[in-house]
């Protein structure tokens, strides 16, 4: 085995240990003697939501928190098609285009709350 490919197990495995060994005490002072049980209160989470309107703010949320990586994921995927491209026209249109959709749609669920909330204001003007 080439030492190139041993050093950066054997730097990792050494840090490892260093950093179990100098925790270790502080963990074990920190630890308490006895266990303490505390007790556990489980509350509705729907508590906050008097009406239909807070409802469906509550929902357009976790959808913006559940889209977000997704529209990370897409973007970074349209980069690794424009390295992939490597020139070829249609391939860097292919990327082209898989960015612009993936930023539209990042601008449409970020931007959601905000639409939802213009909506809701127009609606009650009348």
């Amino acid at each position: 085995m080439k030492l190139s490919t041993f050093l950066p197990l054997l730097s990792c495995s050494f840090f490892l240990l260093v950093g179990a060994v100098v925790s270790f005490p502080v963990m074990v002072s920190a630890a308490p003697a006895t266990p303490v049980m505390e007790e556990v209160q489980l509350t509705n989470p729907l508590n906050n939501i008097g009406t239909i309107d807070d409802l469906l703010v509550a929902i357009l949320n976790i959808l913006v928190i559940l889209m977000i990586p997704i529209i990370i994921f897409f973007i970074i995927l349209a980069g690794f098609k424009y390295v992939t491209a490597r020139g070829n026209a249609s391939q860097v249109e292919e990327a082209t285009r898989a960015l612009m959709y993936a930023i539209i749609g990042g601008v449409l669920v970020i931007g959601a709350s905000a639409i939802s909330v213009i909506i809701k204001n127009v609606v009650l003007s009348f």
